[in-house]
């Protein structure tokens, strides 16, 4: 029944550019969001699957599943780092290059992708190097795919080279840089891609609405719980809170909320 409804609804109403935004680290929820959007965007034949992004970067584990979701998506997939003074650092790049259409607004920069561990931190020599040397291989297994500079997309990794919007376009890192979303979807308009799997591909954007998919309650909830501010402060209330507990035995309200917001964090 449900799959039903999707094929009227893609029957009656006008292919569309289904746009999502990530403003924020990539985690899981960012991972269950995109490709949400994508099983949309592929069950009611719209034209694109338009990703808005700035991020400082995220978890590898969830940049691989977008990544796969991306280069395996039936819909052509854009992702558009925006507005000006936007990035795509660390595994914003690695997304970033596995799109169909690599795009940036002026006054963006991306790259700086090498990996670091959970804290930020560099990590030890042995294992920095092995983590980078699967990342690094990570990211040329499809950037050759998509006729980007693949050499130059690997010192990201290896040696954290960032890029402003017209060095990642003069270096063919990225695709086109445009202004906003209009100005991208004309400039892309009647432009041949190469699809993962080598098909090609004339994109027919132009004047398409631009519908915005937006990330239900739960996905909303979690993503706020996942950054690493209010992780830190539900930590801090937890631990705080249990201590509270064991200076006061028998008051349960202050062990409850102490175990709830450890577990939360």
């Amino acid at each position: 029944m449900r799959l039903l409804w999707f094929l009227l609804l893609a029957l009656t109403l006008p292919a569309q550019v289904l746009k999502v935004t990530v403003d924020d680290t990539i985690q899981p929820i960012s991972a269950e969001y995109i490709a949400r959007a994508i099983d949309h965007a592929e069950q009611t034949n719209a034209t694109a699957v338009l990703i808005e992004t700035s991020t400082p970067g995220g978890t590898l584990d969830a940049t691989r599943e977008i990544v796969a979701k991306i280069t395996h998506s039936k819909v052509p997939v854009i992702v558009y780092v925006a507005p000006g003074g936007a990035r795509a650092a660390s595994a914003g790049f690695f997304i970033l290059e596995s799109a169909d259409v690599a795009a940036m607004a002026p006054g963006t920069n991306t790259g700086a992708a090498h990996p670091v561990d959970g804290t930020g931190k560099p990590m030890d020599p042995v294992m920095s190097e092995k983590v980078a040397n699967d990342a690094a291989a990570f990211m040329r297994s499809y950037v050759s795919r998509r006729g980007r500079n693949t050499d130059l997309a690997e010192t990201a990794v290896r040696k954290s080279i960032a890029w402003s919007d017209q060095e990642a376009l003069d270096k063919k890192l990225i695709d086109v840089v445009a202004n906003d979303d209009s100005d991208l979807l004309r400039k892309l308009d009647g432009r041949r891609i190469t699809r993962f799997d080598g098909q090609t591909q004339v994109l027919h954007v132009a004047g398409k609405p631009v519908v915005p998919f937006e990330m239900t309650t739960r996905q909303k909830v979690l993503d706020k719980l996942m950054d690493p501010n209010i992780a830190f402060i539900l930590f801090s209330l937890g631990l705080m809170c249990i201590y509270a507990e064991f200076n006061h035995p028998g008051a349960i309200v202050p062990g409850v909320v102490g175990f709830v917001a450890v577990v939360l964090a």
